[in-house]
């Protein structure tokens, strides 16, 4: 006799564990920009990805060690840090959070506007190309302290920074579902998509027999189609997997780990892959992708780059999903009034 499917079920215990140590990350962010700016500690300065650019002009600070060490454990855990560690991922998770207090449910939409991402890397390394053709590595030191917490690539007041991050979690969770910045705007998750392919990192796998319920597919916040993998080939091999473990913690019959140990043997291993569908039509893709490059460049211009590009594009995709509904609307017209 099969077993019943049950309802979707909200995570347990492990997402907690996992919301508890984004929160003291932001608590440890917080405490450490106050230390720099009230209390002038400031042997330890900045941990962002701008690190990656601190790197290719030779500059060791605390960013440009904060991003090798983030690139080593691509190596050994893939994208567990997208899902445990990540300062954006934290603000998702809370945006989230309101949402469903005041009963708002976004769906989750696909598109193939995500591919704007590859050009997010071009106004981000404007400023490293400029430093190889103007000084090349000249400007190098080593200095951990050197580049301050708040720097030049985010708003420079409290409130600029609290619209900042309104805009790229409130703003489009609200309109393409969960995880947002993450599937249609931020390029490091296509950097790291590229450790994916190693054999050895641990992988969402199965480690029992799957129902078949379909609950891990509705609560994953990235739209991986979970059961369809795991009946398939045994285990998770999405690129976009950030191993945030979501489905493990609400799977009902524990038929999911977190393991770098061999896959069972599929239990479907002739099932079709399921692939991510694009809600829109190709012509609203095309404005999303277009609305959302041109935002990128616009807030991009001298003298902003780093993570302003993030908040352009993110303006570009919110105006871009009105833009589509005018359109819609203005080209259902003349059906309308034929049906008058």
């Amino acid at each position: 006799m099969s077993r019943p499917i049950p309802q979707r079920r909200r995570p347990g215990q492990l997402n907690r564990i996992r919301i508890g140590v984004l929160t003291a990350l932001c608590a440890a962010l917080a405490a450490h920009m106050y230390a720099w700016y009230y209390l002038d500690w400031r042997s330890i300065g900045k941990f962002s990805f701008s690190g990656l650019a601190s790197v290719m002009v030779g500059h060791v600070n605390t960013a440009a060690v904060f991003c090798l060490v983030l690139v080593l454990s691509l190596l050994f855990v893939g994208r567990l840090f997208c899902g445990w560690l990540c300062k954006l991922s934290a603000f998702q998770d809370y945006t989230e959070a309101i949402y469903r207090w005041i009963g708002f449910r976004p769906k989750l939409l696909h598109t193939r506007a995500r591919m704007v991402r590859l050009f997010m890397f071009v106004p981000y390394f404007l400023p490293v190309l400029y430093t190889w053709r103007e000084v090349g590595l000249t400007t190098a030191y080593v200095n951990l302290g050197k580049v301050e917490p708040w720097t030049g690539d985010l708003p420079q007041t409290l409130l600029g920074t609290v619209f900042y991050f309104a805009t790229v979690t409130f703003g489009l969770t609200a309109l393409f579902g969960r995880r947002a910045f993450c599937r249609l705007v931020c390029p490091f998750a296509l950097f790291f998509q590229l450790f994916e392919r190693i054999p050895w990192i641990p992988r969402i796998t199965q480690a029992g027999r799957c129902i078949g319920c379909d609950v891990c597919d509705q609560t994953c916040p990235m739209g991986i189609s979970v059961e369809n993998e795991i009946l398939r080939q045994g285990k998770v091999t999405d690129p976009e997997c950030i191993r945030c473990m979501i489905c493990v913690d609400v799977c009902p019959v524990k038929a999911l780990k977190y393991t770098n140990a061999p896959a069972r043997p599929a239990q479907q291993p002739d099932l079709a892959p399921t692939f991510r569908e694009s809600a829109f039509p190709v012509w609203a893709d095309a404005i999303l992708a277009t609305l959302a490059v041109i935002g990128g460049v616009w807030i991009t211009m001298p003298p902003y780059t780093g993570f302003y590009v993030f908040l352009g594009a993110s303006w570009g995709l919110i105006v871009g999903v009105g833009a589509v509904a005018m359109v819609a609307g203005v080209a259902a017209i003349p059906a309308l009034k034929r049906t008058a």
